[in-house]
C-alpha cells in the first residue's frame, strides 16, 4: 500500500475532485466509506471548512491522503477500506479531527482532514512522512496485503551485474545489500518504538552485522551495515554504508523513526 500525502487549503476543492469524474473520467461511483463529518459530499466540505476557518492565519490546514493498495492485491469491500481508512486516521494522531475517506475505484482511497480537531486544538502535521510509513506496513500486515515498499523500491540503489555475480561465487542465493536492505527495513519496523536499542537488538536477532558512527563529541552520524559470509577477494568483511543500503535508512531519515522528534514549527493551541 502507498500513502500519498498532500496538504491543502480547501475541502471544498479536495471533495469537488473526489466526488468529480477525475482527469481521464476514470472515477467510479464516489461514496464516502467513512469518517466522522454527516451529510452529503457538499455539506460535509462545507462543514469541515467552516470549521477550520475558526482558526485563522493556517497556510494549508487540510490533510490529504490517498492510500492505495498494489496492483496483485485483492479487491477489497467498502466496510474493510472504512476499517482501514479508521486505523490510519487514529494512527496519524488525527482521529479527533473532522475528516472523510472517499472511494470511487477499486484500489484506493482519499482521506481529507481538517488539522484543527474538534475542540479547537491545532494537530501539528511534522514528520507525518515518516510516521506514515510503519503504520502502512502495520496495515498491509493485517490486512494481507503486499508490501508496496519493497515491491517499487525506488529509494533503493540497483543491485549491479557485478554484485550479483560476487554473491552467487560466494553461494548467496539473494545479493547480501538485498537481504541486507530488507531485514533492516523489518528491524526498523518492528522496534522503531523502542528506540536504538530495540532497532539494534532487532538487526542482531535478524543475523545483520551492525556497525554505528559517531562524531568525535558522541553524536551519531548513522550506521553501515554487513551480513555473516559478505567477504571480499581477500576474507576481509564487507560493509556497506547504510544509505547506500537504501536511501531511506540513512541517518536523517532513521532518527525520525528511532529517536524522539524535535518540536513541531506550529504548536497546538486552543481556540
Amino acid at each position: 500500500m502507498i500513502a500519498k500525502i498532500t496538504k491543502g487549503r480547501r475541502a471544498t476543492a479536495a471533495l469537488r475532485y473526489d466526488f468529480g469524474p477525475g482527469r481521464r473520467e476514470e472515477h467510479v461511483d464516489p461514496r464516502l466509506v467513512a469518517g466522522n463529518v454527516p451529510g452529503t459530499a457538499s455539506q460535509v466540505a462545507d462543514m469541515i471548512d467552516r470549521h477550520t476557518a475558526y482558526r485563522q492565519g493556517l497556510a494549508k490546514p487540510i490533510w490529504r491522503c490517498a492510500l492505495r493498495t498494489a496492483p496483485e492485491d485483492r479487491i477489497m469491500d467498502d466496510a474493510e477500506w472504512g476499517r482501514i481508512a479508521e486505523h490510519y486516521v487514529q494512527a496519524m494522531g488525527y482521529g479527533r479531527c473532522p475528516w472523510v475517506a472517499v472511494r470511487h475505484g477499486e484500489d484506493h482511497i482519499h482521506l481529507t482532514i481538517s488539522r484543527l480537531a474538534w475542540n479547537g486544538t491545532l494537530i501539528p502535521d511534522g514528520f507525518d512522512y515518516r510516521k506514515s510509513r510503519p503504520i502502512v506496513r502495520g496495515i498491509e500486515r493485517r490486512h494481507r496485503l503486499v508490501n508496496a515498499e519493497l515491491r517499487s523500491d525506488r529509494i533503493a540503489p540497483q543491485i549491479t551485474m557485478q554484485e550479483r555475480t560476487a554473491s552467487e561465487r560466494r553461494g548467496s542465493t539473494q545479493p547480501e545489500r538485498e537481504r541486507v536492505r530488507y531485514l533492516v527495513r523489518v528491524a526498523r519496523d518492528t522496534a522503531a518504538a523502542g528506540g536504538r536499542p530495540a532497532f539494534e537488538q532487532a538487526l542482531e536477532e535478524a543475523g545483520v552485522l551492525w556497525r554505528a558512527h559517531t562524531t568525535p563529541a558522541g553524536e551519531m552520524r548513522g550506521y553501515s551495515f554487513s551480513v555473516a559470509g559478505w567477504l571480499d577477494a581477500v576474507g576481509a568483511q564487507i560493509w556497506v554504508a547504510a544509505s547506500k543500503v537504501a536511501k531511506d535508512l540513512s541517518w536523517n531519515e532513521l532518527r525520525g523513526d528511532l529517536e524522539e522528534e524535535p518540536p513541531a514549527r506550529e504548536v497546538a493551541g486552543q481556540l
